[in-house]
């Protein structure tokens, strides 16, 4: 168990290493490592799995709410975001089953949707809520 533990121990800080530090493995890494020190003091190998995966798991229930915050980016704004809160007029349904609309919101053409995927007449005024992808999500004015 010596040299799995310790090929778990290498292959986690690789992953970690290839990520760029995006805290993906590095909970395995710490629980091998723990592995591997019971596998010194001669404890049962069906122990050593045991301990190894609880202390994974604690692991990662203690630092990951700490890691994500650490980790977290700030959403950059676009051009595109400042369509919200606009109103533009329906000019096409696009597909009626999946509610697609198409939308210009100030000389510019949008695919769109409704929040609860309903169909809006054409030359219906909207508002634009937000934007997911390249849709907008509008709603009636």
């Amino acid at each position: 168990m010596l040299w799995i533990w310790l090929a778990v121990i290498v292959v986690s800080c690789l992953l970690e290493w290839a990520t760029q530090v995006q805290l993906i493995s590095i909970w395995a890494a710490f629980g091998a490592l723990v592995a591997l020190v019971l596998e010194l003091c001669k404890v049962d190998y069906t122990i050593q799995i045991i301990v190894f995966f609880a202390v994974t798991i604690v692991a990662i229930a203690l630092t990951r709410p700490i890691a994500r915050k650490m980790t977290e980016f700030a959403k950059t704004p676009t051009n595109a975001d400042m369509n919200i809160g606009k109103i533009g007029k329906v000019t096409k349904v696009i597909d009626d089953k999946m509610g697609i609309l198409r939308v210009r919101v100030e000389n510019n053409d949008w695919s769109a949707i409704t929040e609860d995927k309903s169909l809006l007449p054409i030359g219906t005024e909207i508002s634009v809520k937000r934007i997911e992808g390249v849709k907008l999500i509008i709603e009636p004015v």
